[in-house]
């Protein structure tokens, strides 16, 4: 039946659209060499210690046995899942090529060829076990725990996770993949902005952030609205020379390309100097595409940017929003051997 791996395309899930449009997936250790040439964890690890000396010897053992799983162990017919940490889904993809290196590329040396069978799953589909699975920190690690591969085998076929299908006393995931806390985290903010602020309520926190940052809003009201949910203005009347055109997108599914071109359009009618466009469902390849174009134009948020956002100004909201949306700042210390 083959395995399933979890594999993150970029600390800052940067590669992510990259992988998508490439039919790829890709990791960095852009100091490595072609791994073609190891045929073990042991001779990874030894590479990674010419490579990384400053590495501590459990954080090189750590990167050895992810890039050994990701040159020697992924078979082709595995299945993979990556999450998109821009947006709140998952890309279920098959694994369909042999491992390849890339000297060229600054960053992204290593890859594999996929073909993606889901691009969007949302999270929401999956029991808390799986997602907690893939929380891990790691950038490469096998699910292995729970029956993760048959569920995701029902998820593709039925839309649905069934659970466990024998239980298992270690509900934690995967041992060997330590809980990316702050992602996960992250994940549970998102999921409470989409409770508390479920779809034209969306709009209102976007402008009261904007609000906040120092500039006058409008806000449409809900319904068709053209292309414009929010027109916001520097200064106390809005008649400040920065103009922004918003179109607020709530749903797991990316904005498409229609949707930039109609914010194109709506800037233009406006009167508005530039656009923003927030989704929460990301954007797909061509409207990725459109965006690049228009780079001096339209600006992206998806979920890394609201997020930083509202967390630079949380303390500045109303007293209404923070009732619906309760948040407290912590510090963790970091381990030296995070992967």
């Amino acid at each position: 039946m083959g395995q399933l791996w979890l594999v993150r395309c970029g600390k800052s899930g940067e590669k992510e659209m990259d992988s998508i449009e490439q039919n790829k997936v890709f990791i960095g250790w852009p100091e490595t060499d072609d791994l073609s040439k190891y045929k073990s964890r042991d001779e990874i690890f030894s590479h990674l210690k010419e490579c990384y000396p400053h590495f501590k010897e459990n954080k090189t053992r750590n990167h050895s046995a992810q890039l050994n799983a990701f040159a020697n162990r992924f078979k082709k017919g595995d299945l993979i899942v990556m999450p998109r940490k821009s947006t709140n889904v998952l890309a279920i993809g098959k694994i369909e090529g042999n491992y390849s290196f890339d000297p060229d590329d600054e960053s992204f040396k290593h890859s594999r060829s996929v073909k993606w069978l889901e691009e969007s799953v949302s999270r929401s589909i999956f029991k808390q076990d799986l997602l907690y699975s893939f929380g891990a920190i790691m950038t490469v690690c096998q699910i292995s725990k729970n029956n993760a591969l048959e569920r995701i085998l029902h998820v593709l076929r039925e839309g649905t996770d069934p659970g466990p299908l024998i239980p298992d006393p270690d509900d934690g995931g995967d041992v060997t993949a330590p809980l990316d806390i702050q992602e996960t985290a992250n994940q549970q903010i998102i999921s409470l902005i989409r409770s508390e602020f479920a779809g034209h309520a969306l709009a209102d926190l976007i402008a009261e952030i904007l609000q906040i940052e120092g500039y006058t809003t409008k806000v449409s009201p809900p319904g068709p609205d053209g292309g414009v949910d929010i027109l916001a203005a520097e200064g106390t009347l809005g008649l400040g020379e920065e103009r922004i055109c918003v179109q607020v997108k709530s749903g797991d599914t990316g904005a498409n390309q229609e949707v930039v071109l109609k914010l194109l359009g709506s800037i233009s009618a406006s009167n508005a100097l530039t656009g923003l466009l927030v989704s929460l469902g990301g954007v797909n390849v061509a409207a990725k595409k459109k965006l690049d174009e228009n780079f001096f134009v339209i600006r992206l948020w998806q979920i890394p940017e609201l997020l930083n956002a509202l967390f630079k100004n949380y303390d500045k909201l109303s007293d209404e929003t923070p009732g619906k949306l309760q948040l407290k700042q912590i510090w963790i210390p970091v381990s030296s051997e995070d992967a």
